[in-house]
Formats: structure tokens, C-alpha cells, sequence
């Protein structure tokens, strides 16, 4: 950063960006002209504007209550992120107008990875994560699997999220 800054007068976005906190990068993208959200989103097809400001929001909270120690697999956010065609692929519980899982909680977060990574990064994301959802069920005794997955608003079918293109 000092090499740009001394080097060019100033520090490109490319350079800056490995310095910035998650939530700085959600909230620059938020006040970031159109022209340049557009050019963002160009890497991000099936996504808008409006859900990528909720990806983000909901993910920097998320961020938030990993980073400050707090209990993960209970939380929900005040936020959510809009539906999406893997709901529905899913076939993820249905009241009213609204789902009641992958909107608030942790499965939002799967969801939202889903679009953001790349194809092999989301992969080895959710094998760690089947991997760690198998081991609290071996070391935890006192909720079941189908608890612990309706507590953090994974549907049982979750793992299937795999086979399903966001088209």
C-alpha cells in the first residue's frame, strides 16, 4: 500500500481491497455510483443490485457474530435476502407469502454463497460445512440432527442445494 501510495499518489481498488474489512466492502459497494455496481455485477449474472445489497448485508452481520465470538447456529438476522429460484428448487417450507427458512438465518448465508462463489470454492465451502455438521452431531447429545438443522434454517434436503443451477 505504502509502494502505491509513495509509487503513484494513490492506492488502486485492487490493491486496497485486501486491507478492507468485510463490512467497509459492503458498505463501499452501497454508495458506489451506478456505473461501477453495474460493472460488479457483471461478475455476478443472476444477481441484481437489491439482492446483492442484501447478500451483503445479511453476510457482514453474519461476519459480525462470528467475529465477536457470539452463537452462531441461534442467530437471525433483522435482515433478509429476497427469494431466490433455489427456494423453490429446494422446496423450502412455505407460509403466506414468505419462506420460512434460507431468508434470516444461516442457511440465507449458504444460499447467498452459493451465488457469490466460485463453483469449486462453494463446493469445499459446504464439505467443510457437512463436515462440521457431522462432528457436533457426534460430540453434541443433546439435540438431534433434524434440531440442529431446523435451528440454524437448514432444510433436511440441504445438501442438495449441489445439484441445482441458479438459473
Amino acid at each position: 500500500i505504502n509502494y502505491y501510495r509513495k509509487t503513484y499518489g494513490n492506492i488502486p481498488l485492487w490493491v486496497s481491497i485486501n486491507i478492507l474489512t468485510f463490512g467497509n466492502i459492503s458498505k463501499m459497494f452501497q454508495v458506489f455510483p451506478q456505473s461501477l455496481k453495474s460493472k460488479v455485477l457483471k461478475n455476478f449474472e443472476q444477481l441484481n443490485q437489491r439482492q446483492m445489497d442484501q447478500f451483503l448485508s445479511v453476510l457482514t452481520k453474519y461476519r459480525n457474530v462470528c467475529a465477536h465470538g457470539e452463537r452462531l447456529f441461534t442467530y437471525k438476522t433483522t435482515d433478509s435476502i429476497a427469494d431466490t429460484p433455489l427456494h423453490k428448487k429446494l422446496s423450502l417450507p412455505y407460509s403466506g407469502n414468505q419462506y420460512m427458512k434460507g431468508k434470516q438465518d444461516l442457511f440465507a448465508m449458504v444460499i447467498a454463497f452459493k451465488y457469490l462463489l466460485p463453483r469449486n470454492d462453494f463446493l469445499e465451502f459446504k464439505r467443510q460445512l457437512a463436515k462440521e455438521i457431522n462432528r457436533a452431531n457426534i460430540e453434541v447429545k443433546h439435540i438431534s440432527e433434524t434440531e440442529l438443522l431446523n435451528t440454524m434454517g437448514f432444510p433436511e434436503n440441504w445438501k442438495d442445494i449441489t445439484k441445482y443451477t441458479l438459473e
